[in-house]
């Protein structure tokens, strides 16, 4: 069996390159590891760090891409416990993922804040080789995992789709032949209790399993006046491998993972003052950092699964890679949009997900003298199932529907050079107020009077005559003008489903109805929108990389990969209001949704009927890279490399005069670096600078005014930034190591929908311009009783724009620091830790759906936590 596909992280030195003499280990810090003791000095050696970012295990110093991998190890050392812990240490990475089940990942500025179904992630999340389709199925514990390696840059050929920002990939531990195990736990303040543990043994000579589990729990940091504390956690966890080697050029390793975690974490807080005020149980002024009273129980909810097989197999001039996973999930987020306990600001969401995918790879891989090549093919299907419910109230529905700002809209038509009319409803309008208020409207709105009518905070422009959406071989349905008629059952003597064609579905809504919703407002009913979505997509795609070396210090690469992917997409709308009255109109066949507020129905005249859609891309990405080491010990290299990111389906905002497909994204990246070992070894620099085009970059955003809704931007972008990372070994105890980050993004074309801002010319959301990482870590010998670690880092971060550019948010910083004892036989160890030491207060992110009704939300960053860690290995 060759050491190239099965040794355990084995040594795989180059002619040309000498290995590493006295980089210690603590580099491990920010780097993989491939030794297994939990603490090394200083002074300890390492031969060298392996990383598979080309499917193959290689010197990380001889790979040609921008990296930051993190060994089991290093992990601990950190008191990492998610992925989100690795972004503040990595340069140009950023990953905001208090909510497990609705993650960001950013890699360089590129990332993907569309959790839903329709659309697929801008960065790659990979287990063990197995792609995991949706971003909460791949946020996994961090237990008894080998190493994680974020790689930066387009992956487009080697990683696939959906790999436009780069690719994170989890490597979790293979059974051996050795008996080894351990136990730890953790101690602290908000309750914090964490037990993990792992087990590894030979079954016979051909067989060993590694068995492990984690279970971690937290109270909520922030205290909720009117319900139970916000952001806690509960989560469980077992994984479990067997590994089988019936020869010598022949193993087989199964993988089984379960995930179960119940918290109601990802809670935001409303950030409007007069808000926060009419809520109930109210604790003192407004704190955004302090005390929260919503009228919502949060709740985030997943069931992960995971199983997988890989065999390798080495034939005489290469080796035959097959994995066949399967992988599935069930997801329930249950949030207060407008984290209060006004009740005339309601607003909750529930989002539920089940996904399940099967995938198969086939690789080969191969070398010779000169040329090291890799080829292969790939299949997978996934199946989704969203369903989100929109639940408010008629009296939030009253406020900011009905009556907020009519004669500013009737302004707005006019600023678009269309004449309208408001209508001045009130709470306390009688009857007669109402008829003569649409008797008004009738006469203003004559045939061809007028091109639009201002109603409430949503304005209903004339559209021009459409097939209609229920038979699209029809004949269209033109209207003069708009005409509202009392009954709602029809507007000037046509269906719903006519009147839609014409004016297009979202203005019909609402407008129709408008006397029956003002009547139902009497009542003030709960009102609850839906979106049910269903999706089945395949994706195929093959392979080839390559690289040949044209000297002894010169290398060429050359990859390409097609990539098919097909899907099928289906969405239905509902509303299911409690006041009697809307559930008449319903069967009249109006299917009215509130305005359009936030979601509009696509089942016209009498029945929810489920609209499908079909559609298929393709793409060709690739790579082409030299790279040269202008010592043993130090490598130049410079490369372009493209990414394809999947088209998708706007699964929020659905109607026949909106088309819900958007376009794949496509990312061109050109970069140079440079990777040197200097001082013997003792400094580690690896520096790199790109420039890349992103396009037709697809973002679901809030957007328009004055009512905003869900809708697919598109945008192209530029991007240009640095990456810089140096370790190193000061003395034999002391240790130092440093990132920096430099990014400038800028949208170079913008398409302006529903009159929401052109964004030509600004920064890309979520994206500081600079990030700068430091740590220290100190060792103090005792001799025969073990050694003190101590260790503290300090990450800064620059002000970014909120993910719904309603807010620059401020800089950030903090201080973590850890005190850790390791016993001479290192079969224990105690640490001390603190995380924000300086229990700075920050926002995550600012505002959300919750401002369609006036109250912005903010959610917050961790506060200080601190605790104790106590670990035992046999």
């Amino acid at each position: 069996m060759s050491d190239l596909t099965l040794s355990h992280l084995t040594t795989a030195k180059k002619a040309h390159r000498t290995p590493l003499k006295t980089l210690p280990l603590t580099i491990a810090i920010a780097l993989a590891s491939p030794l297994s003791a939990v603490h090394v000095n200083a002074s300890a050696l390492m031969e060298e760090i392996v990383v598979t970012a080309q499917k193959r295990e290689e010197n990380l110093q001889d790979v040609p891409i921008s990296i930051s991998a993190f060994s089991g190890d290093a992990l601990k050392e950190m008191g990492a416990e998610s992925i989100s812990d690795l972004g503040r240490a990595t340069a140009g990475v950023e990953m905001n993922n208090e909510s497990v089940t609705q993650p960001s990942y950013s890699i360089r500025g590129i990332q993907t804040d569309d959790f839903t179904v329709g659309s697929d992630p801008a960065v790659a999340l990979y287990v063990d080789g197995v792609y995991a389709a949706r971003g909460a199925g791949a946020e996994i514990p961090l237990d008894d995992v080998e190493r994680i390696e974020i790689l930066k840059g387009p992956q487009g050929t080697l990683f696939g789709r959906n790999a436009t920002g780069g690719a994170i990939h989890y490597i979790t531990k293979k059974p051996s032949q050795e008996t080894e195990g351990s136990i730890s736990g953790s101690l602290g303040d908000y309750n914090k209790q964490k037990l993990d543990f792992t087990y590894n043994t030979p079954i016979s000579d051909t067989v060993a399993i590694r068995v492990g589990g984690s279970m971690n729990r937290r109270d909520g940091f922030i205290e909720n006046t009117n319900g139970p504390d916000l952001n806690d956690i509960d989560s469980k966890s077992f994984r479990a491998s067997v590994l089988w080697t019936p020869s010598d050029k022949t193993e087989v390793i199964w993988r089984g993972e379960y995930s179960d975690l119940s918290q109601n974490s990802g809670t935001v807080n409303t950030v409007t003052e007069s808000v926060y005020a009419a809520g109930e149980n109210v604790s003192g002024p407004l704190d955004v950092f302090g005390d929260a009273s919503m009228d919502v129980a949060s709740l985030e909810e997943r069931d992960l699964f995971g199983t997988s097989i890989e065999v390798n197999h080495d034939f005489e001039n290469f080796t035959l890679t097959s994995i066949t996973a399967y992988r599935s999930m069930n997801v329930t987020f249950i949030n207060d949009e407008d984290g209060s306990s006004d009740p005339g600001h309601y607003f909750s969401s529930e989002n539920l997900d089940d996904q399940d995918q099967f995938s198969q790879e086939f690789r080969f891989t191969g070398e010779t003298e000169k040329l090291k090549w890799t080829l292969g093919a790939g299949y997978s299907k996934e199946h989704v199932d969203h369903t989100t419910y929109a639940t408010t109230n008629t009296n939030t529905l009253e406020n900011f529907a009905l009556y907020a700002g009519l004669l500013d809209n009737v302004d707005a038509l006019a600023s678009l050079g269309l004449s309208g009319a408001a209508l001045g409803l009130t709470a306390d309008s009688s009857e007669a107020d109402i008829a003569e208020v649409i008797n008004g409207a009738r006469a203003a709105l004559t045939a061809g009077g007028a091109n639009g009518i201002a109603l409430a905070q949503f304005m209903f422009p004339l559209y021009a005559s459409q097939p209609n959406p229920l038979d699209p071989t029809g004949a269209s349905s033109p209207f003069g003008a708009l005409h509202l008629i009392d009954g709602g059952a029809g507007c000037g003597g046509a269906s719903v489903g006519d009147f839609a064609a014409s004016y297009g579905a979202q203005n019909a809504i609402g407008a129709c109805m408008l006397p029956q919703i003002q009547a139902g407002l009497t009542s003030s009913p709960d009102w609850t929108e839906s979106v049910h979505n269903t999706g089945t997509y395949e994706s195929s795609a093959v392979y080839g990389d390559f690289t040949y070396s044209l000297t002894e210090r010169m290398n060429l690469t050359a990859g390409l990969r097609y990539t098919y992917d097909e899907k099928v997409f289906t969405v239905e709308t509902g509303y299911n209001p409690s006041n009697s009255l809307f559930n008449t109109i319903a069967a009249l066949g109006s299917q009215p949704l509130a305005l359009g507020l936030f979601f509009y129905n696509n089942g016209l005249d009498g029945g929810n009927v489920p609209q499908k859609y079909e559609e298929n891309w393709d793409a060709l990405s690739g790579r082409v890279v030299l790279d040269y080491f202008v010592s043993d010990t130090a490598m130049v290299y410079g490369s372009v490399a493209t990414g394809f990111k999947s088209g998708g389906f706007n699964s929020l905002s659905f109607g026949p005069d909106v088309e819900p497909a958007f376009d794949q994204e496509e990312v061109t990246n050109y970069e140079i670096g440079y990777k040197a070992d200097l001082m013997d070894g003792k400094v580690r620099f690896n520096a790199a600078a790109y420039f890349y085009e992103y396009d037709n970059k697809q973002d679901l955003e809030l957007v328009g005014t004055p009512i905003p809704s869900y809708n697919i931007t598109t945008s192209d972008v530029e991007g240009q930034g640095v990456d810089l990372e140096v370790y190193w070994s000061v003395t034999d105890q002391l240790f130092v190591s440093a990132n920096y980050s430099y990014l400038d993004t800028e949208i170079t074309g913008y398409t302006v929908v529903n009159n929401g801002e052109d964004l030509t010319g600004e920064p890309v959301a979520n994206t500081p311009e600079n990030k700068f990482y430091v740590m220290g870590e100190y060792t103090i010998p005792f001799d025969s009783a073990g050694e003190l670690v101590l260790r503290a880092d300090y990450n800064w971060s620059d002000e970014r724009v909120s993910i719904q550019r309603d807010k620059t948010i401020d800089s950030y910083q903090r201080i973590n620091a850890r005190a850790t004892f390791n016993s001479a036989s290192d079969a224990w160890s105690v640490a001390a830790w603190v995380n924000n030491l300086t229990d700075e207060e920050d926002l995550r992110d600012y505002t959300g759906p919750g401002r369609a009704i006036g109250s912005h939300t903010a959610a917050v960053r961790l506060p200080r936590m601190y605790g104790v860690d106590v670990a035992y290995r046999f």
